[in-house]
């Protein structure tokens, strides 16, 4: 009787530390696929070819965690052809947290010191005009924190449809979305760099920027 009730003891410990081991493994393995996968600003311009409503909803394999102004069930807002929506926003701001992330192999290694001059030079030849790469700086350049390098991917059109997609009424002529992986590290490292066709802006242009910042540094 006295072995029964000791092995019966011996599998319930063992038991409840392979539970307590499991929560806290879902628990990192959680906390590391929020870091991971949190979208910051998206921002979406709005250029239609003359003054009119639009509308914008998003359809997005996660949850919007923040949103200017109110999206509710989606954005419907009127913008001028100069790209001023609701008469008072440059673009429409959201952040999503995504249920997954693709990353392409090719990229960017760029020295931290480096970045600004990189923005410029990279991001008007991505298709961003000097306004739209002036806030792009403002935002990115503040939220990068201090490392060697930057690994740089941008997530690549397939992705952003399937996990961040844009439907928007009337239908846009062109449609450039530049959505980036930042990813601190401390050594160099190789990767093939993308080929860069820079797209021409014709009819109602949609123009979106964001990016995801793995915010632990790397070796």
């Amino acid at each position: 009787m006295k072995k029964i009730i000791i092995w019966t003891l011996i599998v319930l410990t063992v038991l409840a530390l392979t539970f307590v081991g499991a929560v806290i493994y879902e628990k990192m393995t959680s906390d590391d696929a929020h870091w991971d996968m949190q979208v910051r600003k998206p921002a979406v311009y709005l250029y239609p070819k003359s003054d009119s409503y639009i509308s914008v909803k998003l359809d997005v394999n996660g949850r919007i965690t923040e949103d200017i102004p109110p999206y509710n069930d989606g954005w419907n807002v009127f913008a001028t052809s100069e790209g001023l929506i609701e008469n008072k926003y440059d673009y429409l701001f959201y952040e999503a947290s995504l249920n997954k992330i693709e990353l392409p192999s090719n990229g960017w290694v760029v020295q931290y010191n480096n970045l600004e001059e990189w923005f410029d030079e990279y991001l008007i030849r991505l298709g961003l005009n000097e306004k739209e790469k002036t806030q792009f700086k403002e935002y990115w350049l503040a939220e990068l924190p201090e490392s060697n390098y930057y690994e740089i991917k941008l997530l690549e059109d397939s992705f952003l449809k399937e996990n961040m997609n844009l439907i928007i009424n009337p239908e846009p002529n062109t449609i450039i979305r530049l959505n980036f992986y930042f990813r601190p590290i401390q050594k160099q490292i190789e990767l093939e760099e993308p080929i860069i066709k820079t797209q021409k802006r014709e009819g109602f242009t949609i123009v979106e920027w964001g990016g995801i910042l793995e915010n632990k540094n790397q070796p």
